[in-house]
């Protein structure tokens, strides 16, 4: 993956809350300890590297590993993209410093495998996206590491299983997807159905005729697609459908990474690479 250059911030110090003055962040304890995933990591000067870390009781973080490029290095290992570990941190005026690591998981299988590695730098960029920074979001976390597992554990179903978590971290962070019937109307859907980015969901026949000035652009769906994203919906990640067609998690993913971008109003990097590589999940060109 290309690497960018290194992260800056502003404003006060990490743990600090806008007009605080540093009150509250000199209240914190300087030294604390979280488990973590690393999301992704940007070089900084000649040993260094800054981290984005997603914490389960502090949320994102960015900190500093002094040294982990060294040969020698004690943990730079454990400090890789998507290594989920224990972590001792020392609060910084702009940045934490990693005093510690230690893996809990390394998901080494994934780093190894390109289609897996990209799919799960999807999930990492997608929660680096949404969460923010020293918020604690512990449903987000869980998701996050559950993904992992799930590419870890049924890299046969990778291209699946990421679209699943791009649905339910949508979900999670207020931008559920309304596909149980038409998003305008609640009624039923007909025979062709549409997905209206305007809308965030599905809109039946009768009121895409009837010219929605709200729906933006129209992506026609497949009835297996549209049946696969009512599927998602109603179970939670990790549970699998029965027979799925791999046509419909195709266009699933590739939808719903339209309405991501479409949400977002960015393009995602790692949606641009899964393009770039045939193969990987959503690697295939979106129509409609």
């Amino acid at each position: 993956m290309p690497e960018i250059d290194p992260l800056t911030t502003q404003g006060a110090p990490l743990g600090a809350a806008p007009g605080d003055s540093g009150v509250r962040s000199r209240r914190l304890r300087p030294d604390y300890q979280d488990e973590g995933i690393v999301l992704r990591t940007y070089k900084l000067g000649e040993s260094d590297k800054i981290l984005r870390v997603m914490t389960r009781e502090h949320g994102k973080r960015s900190a500093v590993g002094k040294g982990v490029r060294k040969t020698l290095s004690r943990f730079g290992a454990r400090l890789e993209p998507l290594t989920h570990a224990r972590l001792h941190l020392h609060r910084g005026r702009t940045m934490d410093v990693v005093k510690q690591a230690e893996i809990i998981t390394s998901f080494q299988e994934i780093r190894d495998n390109l289609d897996l590695f990209v799919a799960a730098s999807s999930m990492a960029e997608l929660v680096d996206t949404l969460a923010a920074e020293d918020e604690p979001n512990e449903g987000l976390f869980d998701l996050l590491l559950l993904g992992l597992q799930l590419l870890k554990e049924y890299p046969e179903r990778a291209r699946l299983g990421l679209a699943c978590f791009e649905f339910k971290v949508m979900s999670q962070a207020g931008f559920e997807l309304m596909v149980s019937g038409c998003a305008n109307c609640g009624g039923e859907m007909g025979q062709e159905i549409w997905f209206a980015l305007g809308l965030g969901g599905f809109v039946c026949g009768n009121c895409r005729s009837g010219g929605l000035m709200n729906a933006g652009k129209l992506v026609k769906v497949s009835s297996g697609t549209a049946a696969l994203l009512a599927w998602m919906a109603s179970h939670k990640l990790g549970e699998w459908p029965g027979e799925v067609d791999e046509r419909a998690s195709m266009e699933a993913g590739l939808l719903i990474d339209r309405v991501l971008e479409h949400t977002m109003e960015r393009e995602f990097r790692t949606h641009r690479v899964r393009k770039e590589i045939p193969g990987v999940p959503g690697g295939d060109t979106a129509g409609g």
